[in-house]
């Protein structure tokens, strides 16, 4: 395929364009560079491939281990990449087909489908091949190294990078085409309607899929587990475990147990790679004609389920401006897929940390899984309950539509109260009594009834207090606000945070776990947390004191705005 001179310009502009939209640019402010926010994604990748590649030389450096104790990194790297790109494919899942901007403007323009088709082509490679190299940019230099056999000259060990590289890249495509496909399958079967409303469904449930094949999936990488008959129908649905038989093949192992894994992920990456490749092709067109008429999600007839919704906001929100607050962000979470996939990375980021510690009881060995059982059983709805109302909260900054605020803008009719009433209502509906309930039906018929009530009480008041730190500094209108990303630092602070994340949660459950072997201890424990609740809320209310008015803009609009347009300016 060639392209005149025209229309490579179109083209690189169009691959430029479609880069950038995958990162939602109307949140960001006009001073907000979408450059810095690509190269902060990349240096986050960065970061955990340096985690993990210290992990690696902590293992290594100081004793020759033999080749076999090398499988186990080389599925856990492997499965660690498909997992990555498999995320960052979902987080790309509403830009992978053309949506009703690239259908009613690209499509007005003098511009060849096949060009628009290419450069949708080579952003998402482009953007997936970004995420792929950083993720192993360390781990790709140094694990190599120590995996190659003794006596290797120069072309062995460029042979062992090349395969390294050529795997990863091949169990990315894998895990890439294998979600394109999904999507294209449901383009085709429901009809566009249908497809609108279960779109972020699928894409939440392959995410929820992805993490929890990711930290759930048993380590079976062994000489021992691979002689195991029983292990067949495992290596048989886990991909990760075909690369690493491809692995192995194409660095010059001859073991039969691995030939047969090798050709099931040529077999399956073939397979997966045609079938979403013509998936893709034609739902492609097809969703261009049909985004022409799409108009967000529409809502549906107001049934038993809406009345019930609605019963319960007027009765949480008896005032007529509270309640109408509540609504408005309740059916902004309903009906926005971009702020219901926020929630659900955040929600699986809390089923990745509850995943790992379960996964660490599942196979440690017998002697601590009494106690580890025990502590993973009373973590898991804190940590969900710290995540869902930090999704949620930070879902509030993301704006659904920032040029139509004019109206909060003119009338502000209730006053910052009301909307500070309805957010923290908001999160105690849609966070913590989510939370409290489903943990009420599952202690309830494991526990005794006195340890599961005590538990309960303890959950919702920790929730209680979340609330009121999440909303400590909020005075803007949910969904309403300009948004600068690269505040938290991220890319810096990461490790940071899951590690003081990981310290605190740790000490909250052991706590909670001893004061639960007695009332005196129980109550000093609620004791505290209640004293630490109040003074919260009470801290927060004095700050409402000078609030100030609402507030729309991340920064204050400069008197003066530099055009930027003098040279070397």
């Amino acid at each position: 395929m060639t392209f005149s001179g025209r229309e490579k310009r179109q083209f690189r502009a169009l691959a430029r364009l479609f880069a950038y939209r995958f990162l939602d640019t109307d949140i960001i402010q006009a001073r907000g560079d979408v450059s810095s926010l690509f190269s902060q994604l990349a240096a986050l990748l960065a970061a955990l491939s340096f985690v993990v590649c210290a992990g690696v030389v902590y293992a290594y450096v100081g004793r020759k281990p033999p080749a076999a104790a090398g499988w186990a990194h080389e599925e856990f790297l492997i499965s660690t990449t498909m997992a990555v790109i498999g995320v960052f494919t979902l987080l790309l899942w509403d830009a992978l087909f053309p949506d009703r901007r690239d259908s009613t403007i690209l499509g007005a323009l003098p511009i060849r489908t096949r060009t628009v088709f290419c450069a949708k082509v080579a952003a998402i490679g482009t953007a997936l091949s970004i995420a792929a190299v950083s993720v192993n940019s360390f781990t790709g230099v140094v694990f190599p190294l120590f995996i190659l056999p003794a006596g290797q000259d120069a072309i062995g060990t460029a042979r062992c990078f090349a395969t390294y590289w050529m795997v990863m890249a091949l169990a990315s495509a894998f895990t890439f085409f294998t979600l394109l496909g999904i999507q294209g399958i449901a383009i085709h079967v429901l009809p566009h309607t249908r497809f609108q409303r279960s779109s972020g469904l699928i894409q939440c449930a392959a995410f929820f899929a992805v993490l929890t094949l990711y930290f759930l999936a048993p380590p079976l990488a062994t000489p021992r587990a691979f002689a195991d008959p029983g292990n067949a129908l495992w290596y048989a649905v886990l991909p990760s475990y075909w690369f690493l038989g491809l692995f192995q093949i194409l660095n010059g192992s001859s073991d039969a147990l691995f030939v047969e894994l090798a050709r099931r992920a040529v077999a399956g990456g073939a397979a997966v790679t045609v079938f979403a490749g013509a998936c893709f092709l034609l739902a492609y067109a097809r969703q261009m004609r049909r985004a022409v008429e799409q108009n967000g999600i529409v809502p549906r007839r107001v049934g038993a389920l809406r009345r019930l919704a609605d019963r319960v906001a007027r009765l949480v929100s008896p005032h007529p401006e509270e309640h109408a607050v509540l609504a408005f962000i309740g059916r902004t979470l309903a009906r926005s897929r971009q702020h219901r996939s926020l929630i659900a990375i955040y929600a699986g980021l809390g089923l990745a940390y509850v995943f790992s510690g379960i996964a660490g009881v599942i196979y440690s060995p017998h002697a601590y899984k009494a106690v580890e059982r025990s502590r993973a059983a009373t973590g898991i709805p804190l940590l969900m309950l710290f995540f869902l109302i930090v999704g949620i909260r930070v879902s509030f900054s993301i704006p659904t539509e920032v040029r139509a605020n004019w109206l909060f803008r003119m009338t502000d009719p209730f006053g910052s109260k009301a909307y500070l009433s309805a957010a923290r209502k908001a999160l105690l509906l849609f966070a913590v009594v989510p939370v409290v309930a489903i943990s009420a039906a599952i202690y309830g018929a494991v526990w005794p009834w006195w340890k599961a009530i005590a538990h309960l009480g303890f959950i919702a008041t920790v929730g209680l207090l979340l609330v009121e730190l999440a909303l400590r500094r909020w005075n803007k209108v949910p969904f309403a606000c300009t948004y600068l990303p690269g505040k938290a630092n991220l890319k810096v602070m990461f490790g940071v945070y899951w590690a003081l994340l990981w310290f605190l949660s740790q000490i909250v459950i052991l706590v909670e776990n001893e004061a639960l072997k007695t009332p005196a201890g129980y109550a000093v424990l609620m004791a505290i947390t209640v004293a630490g609740w109040c003074w919260v809320a009470y801290r927060a209310s004095a700050a409402r004191a000078d609030f100030g008015g609402l507030r729309f803009e991340e920064e204050p609009e400069s008197v003066v705005v530099r055009l930027g347009i003098i040279a070397g300016d």
